[in-house]
């Protein structure tokens, strides 16, 4: 008989212990599931990166349509590109912050009014920067070393357009739209896959490509309007000169920040074209584009660290014990990418790219190594401007200028281009942690220090 019972008094109290254990996880869930910040940084990380899975497609497919000698001249004029919209970085930051501001005090009839008249003038822009290119399409092409210069008729639009985008991309993001912002990369990376690719698989070959990334660019904003129009009201006019004012004064700290980041993993591409023949160059850019999936995969932890890291030192809080979890958690990727693309270069290659950039596979992980270091200073720099050290900028600039020099000096090799970046790059992390360590400490700084400023 208690041979009977005991079993089930035993699996009454494991189903009491087991009730009392879920309770508390299913709460803990539900607390999660409700955290506005949390689900918006997922939302958008999950946005950001299904069109990066876009775009790293659009590189496998051109990689195998065009020749080796025109995937590289696409890459260096996108790394070009990359360069040149810091612009517009800056003031997509500042738009940002400018739009929840209004958000804030309910004025949206200002919004509306500044979302038309920053559109109007990122058309003017895109005008302006066609024209130039196709007025000095010669020059430009010989400073490229590249043979057919009626490509810039084709660039310039692609380039001059890409700056429409950033008013409706700046508002769904001010406005908190985390939803229509993931839908509306989601779908914007779709469109640059599909667009490019059909019109080079048709035979337009690299000039279809920037075509058909000038075609997706105009049909995103009409469908990026279209999401940003449900928080348009009417408006009287007004002048709107304290904005475009704000706009300015904010992103000037903003800029070389992106600017530094950006000159940083893009110069070796257009140095490697400028002084290396169109093989070798192509072969460069199979580099660099396989070891950038390091840096897409390592490099979502900041999406997620940059708004935490900076509500928390806004408020006051302890942040030191969020960034060891999110450095900790940046290391294990960069180390086990870096791990990954070290030992498996051929594979990763060859499922890229296929046969023709074999070739690519001995620089695979070196550069790998330069991408993981670089991450890591991407991971400082955010850490730094969200507890508002955006003097570190000034950091940037020496190291951008040494890579610049070294690399025109000292360009035997490809590998000798790897070696510098590399070397640059670690300089630069160390420096950041210097400064960190200086200004920051490892203890907790959490005040918070609105006019303080390093």
């Amino acid at each position: 008989m208690f041979t009977n019972v005991l079993p089930y008094r035993l699996a009454s109290n494991c189903s009491i212990i087991n009730t009392e254990i879920r309770n508390p996880m299913i709460e803990r869930i539900k607390t999660i599931t409700k955290d506005q910040v949390l689900i918006g940084t997922f939302i958008v990380t999950v946005g950001i990166f299904t069109a990066s899975v876009f775009s790293y497609l659009l590189q496998f497919i051109l990689g195998r349509l065009l020749t080796v000698a025109d995937y590289g001249t696409f890459n260096a004029l996108l790394a070009f590109a990359s360069i040149a919209g810091v612009p517009a970085m800056v003031v997509s930051t500042s738009l940002i912050k400018l739009a929840s501001e209004l958000k804030a005090k309910n004025r949206f009839d200002q919004l509306t009014q500044l979302y038309w008249k920053l559109s109007f003038f990122a058309l003017v822009f895109a005008v302006l920067i066609s024209a130039f290119f196709a007025s000095f399409h010669q020059p430009i092409a010989d400073f490229f070393n590249i043979q057919n210069a009626d490509l810039f008729y084709y660039f310039g639009p692609f380039l001059g357009l890409t700056y429409l985008l950033i008013v409706p991309a700046a508002y769904l993001q001010g406005l908190l739209r985390f939803k229509a912002y993931a839908l509306y990369n989601v779908l914007g990376g779709l469109f640059r896959f599909v667009f490019p690719v059909i019109l080079v698989i048709v035979g337009l070959g690299l000039p279809g490509v920037f075509m058909g990334i000038a075609m997706s660019v105009v049909l995103m904003y009409a469908l990026s309007t279209l999401l940003t129009s449900r928080n348009f009201i009417d408006y009287n006019k007004e002048s709107l000169q304290v904005f475009y004012k704000k706009i300015v004064m904010f992103g000037l700290p903003v800029l070389l920040v992106n600017l530094g980041m950006i000159l940083m993993n893009n110069m070796d591409i257009i140095l490697v074209k400028k002084y290396f023949d169109e093989l070798s160059a192509g072969y460069y850019a199979g580099t660099v584009t396989v070891s950038k999936v390091l840096l897409f995969g390592a490099g979502t932890v900041v999406v997620v660290m940059f708004p935490q890291i900076s509500e928390a030192y806004s408020k006051g809080e302890d942040y030191t014990g969020k960034l060891k979890k999110f450095l900790a958690l940046q290391l294990l990727l960069v180390v086990g990418g870096v791990v990954v693309f070290t030992l498996l270069p051929g594979l990763i290659a060859g499922v890229m790219f296929g046969e023709k950039f074999l070739p690519s596979v001995p620089y695979i992980p070196l550069f790998s190594l330069f991408v993981g270091v670089y991450v890591l200073i991407n991971f400082m720099v955010m850490f730094l401007l969200a507890i508002n050290k955006t003097k570190v900028a000034l950091l940037q600039i020496p190291a951008v200028i040494a890579q610049y020099i070294l690399i025109y000096y000292f360009h035997d090799s490809l590998t000798d281009v790897i070696k510098i970046n590399l070397f640059v790059a670690v300089f630069l992390l160390v420096t950041i942690l210097l400064y960190y360590v200086k200004h920051a400490g490892f203890h907790n700084r959490s005040r918070v220090q609105t006019r303080e400023n390093y």
